[in-house]
């Protein structure tokens, strides 16, 4: 009995594994806007029925489909980052490839910043990527490839900023080369993090000056 239960445990496992790859795929397809249960179901070859018995809501499936989708970008790369400006830019660069992904970010951007119990999940994930970026820019600091005046947190989230911007630049100013952009943004992030802040009450800048 327990064994036929497994397997029909295994049937759902999949079944949602199937749905997950076809929302997907229905994000590459269409806009944002336009994805619903039904849409995603056509896209599965599987009734709408099914879809919201196993995402009973629409939030469950947009953020497990948002974290599968994360998860694969980034697994085709030949050659791993250097540091964490590269991480950021490569990870960029499969945005412009894959700019449905970016449609459904922006679209969980809406409901991170409302105020319903999934909200914080999806915050949580904006976090985590601030907390990773720290760590990484912290270990560049280590490995010498990276020098801050500043916490790494800072940079991180000036370095998040840039990012998540041209993102949203890339969907609504879809003529601009976010890669040159970013290239550039990046340069000068850079110059200021390794400046270290000058006070006024600054002796060595007394000195200086007298």
């Amino acid at each position: 009995m327990a064994h036929h239960h497994d397997a029909a445990f295994e049937d759902e496992q999949s079944l949602a594994e199937r749905i997950v790859r076809a929302a997907i795929r229905a994000y590459r397809l269409h806009p944002f806007d336009c994805v619903d249960a039904e849409v995603v179901a056509e896209v599965a070859g599987i009734e709408v029925t099914t879809v919201e018995r196993l995402f009973p809501t629409w939030d469950v499936l947009l953020l497990v489909t948002y974290d599968r989708w994360t998860q694969l970008r980034g697994t085709r790369r030949r050659n791993p980052p250097t540091c964490t400006i590269e991480h950021v830019r490569m990870t960029l660069a499969e945005d412009v490839a894959d700019p449905g992904l970016v449609r459904v970010l922006a679209g969980a951007i809406t409901i991170a910043a409302a105020d319903t119990g999934f909200a914080e999940l999806f915050r949580k994930r904006f976090e985590e990527y601030a907390e990773q970026l720290s760590s990484g820019l912290e270990r560049d600091v280590e490995s010498g490839s990276e020098r801050l005046a500043i916490p790494a947190y800072q940079a991180a989230t000036q370095l998040l900023a840039v990012y998540e911007g041209l993102q949203i630049q890339m969907l609504v100013r879809p003529h601009i080369d976010v890669l040159v952009e970013f290239d550039r943004a990046v340069r000068t992030l850079r110059q200021g993090w390794r400046e270290r802040e000058v006070r006024a009450w600054d002796l060595d800048e007394v000195v200086l000056t007298s």
